[in-house]
């Protein structure tokens, strides 16, 4: 199975590349990947309790965006920040580019029950829906907001299973509250984009029985529930806390990889699979 699955470890802090050797996925051994690269916040100190991963565009190239929590090193703390890392960086910790604290922006929700969740959706997808900007009170158009990029990053907190959408500047590590969504699940423990289906998908762990939501825009511009889903069958109410989709590259039959990540680590696998519909629902 080709490809790279990317995955982020609470504590300490790390980011892993993860590579299929025809058996399992393991942790890539170049480039001083073998045991993950740690993650430190802008200036090289702390370890950001890491959530969530993502990257903008088409490749992780452009950088990879981590959700985060609190700073492990003030664990009573609220700190819900997006962190950009550069993955190409040389040695075993990566120190972020970029930090936006989103805390004060965000409701007051305690130091572990924070920012679980990180996607990035682009500006064409959303433009072509006609998305609806909340803070402008108009259709979002990407040209009123300087340095963000091609997209929106898309959070979701575990406290209370909304998910925010967010302009982030590169330059000034500003950003814009852009919409407030609701996913009707008690808690989002992680966000993933279907870019094939244009599928924005929010999934629960234990907490919810695993269950898991597909949003899509309606003709207001907003991202409401589409479709509900159980867990997986066969699969036991693990503490699933990451998502991952494949893409339509690796289809086979109508159908394509999707992964769990169980932050149990149960019977000691912290990766699951399973199928996924290559077409519409």
């Amino acid at each position: 199975m080709p490809g790279v699955l990317w995955g982020a470890r609470n504590g300490p802090g790390t980011l892993f590349r993860l590579i299929f050797n025809g058996t399992n996925w393991v942790p890539d051994t170049a480039n001083s990947w073998g045991s993950g690269k740690a993650l430190r916040y802008p200036g090289g100190a702390g370890d950001p309790d890491a959530e969530g991963v993502t990257f903008a565009g088409g490749r992780s190239s452009g950088g990879m965006y981590v959700s985060t929590e609190r700073n492990n090193s003030a664990n009573t703390v609220s700190r819900n920040s997006v962190l950009r890392f550069d993955p190409a960086a040389a040695g075993a910790t990566l120190t972020a580019t970029n930090e936006w604290n989103l805390t004060a922006d965000l409701p007051v929700v305690g130091a572990n029950l924070g920012m679980e969740a990180i996607t990035w959706i682009p500006d064409t997808f959303l433009v072509s829906k006609g998305f609806y900007d909340e803070s402008k009170n108009h259709t979002y158009n990407p040209a009123e907001y300087a340095n963000h990029g091609s997209g929106l990053f898309f959070v979701g907190l575990e406290a209370n299973g909304i998910i925010y959408a967010y302009v982030l500047d590169h330059v000034s590590n500003g950003f814009v509250r852009i919409a407030t969504i609701t996913s009707g699940l008690a808690g989002v423990m992680d966000l993933q984009f279907d870019r094939d289906l244009n599928d924005l998908w929010a999934v629960c762990d234990d907490t919810c029985q695993g269950r898991s939501v597909v949003l899509r825009i309606d003709t207001t511009g907003k991202f409401t529930v589409a479709r509900r889903f159980e867990r997986p069958a066969g699969m036991p109410n693990l503490n699933n806390e990451g998502f991952a989709i494949a893409p339509a590259t690796l289809c086979v039959g109508n159908t394509k990889p999707v992964f769990w990540s169980d932050d149990s680590e149960t019977d000691g696998h912290a990766i699951r699979s399973g199928t996924l519909t290559c077409s519409v629902f």
